[in-house]
């Protein structure tokens, strides 16, 4: 599971930074279908108490959830 780390003081979610990192992740893995099943796959940012939200992806099978960790995971570093 991917994460994103950022600087949170008051320790609440930021409904904004969510916003846009999940516009972003969503624009990056639009276009890829698993070439098995033909799905898209589907993913949710949540947070986690003080700094961090987790990137949770949900996927037809465990080949292309790993396949799309990946993409997101390369996006972010």
């Amino acid at each position: 599971m991917q994460k994103i780390v950022f600087q949170n003081s008051d320790g609440k979610p930021k409904p904004g930074l969510a916003k846009t990192y999940s516009s972003i992740i969503s624009t990056s893995i639009s276009e890829f279908k698993c070439s098995v099943h033909d799905k898209h796959v589907e993913f949710e940012l949540i947070f986690e108490s003080p700094n961090t939200y987790l990137i949770q992806v949900v996927a037809c099978c465990p080949e292309f959830k790993s396949i799309i960790e990946k993409k997101i995971g390369l996006m972010l570093s």
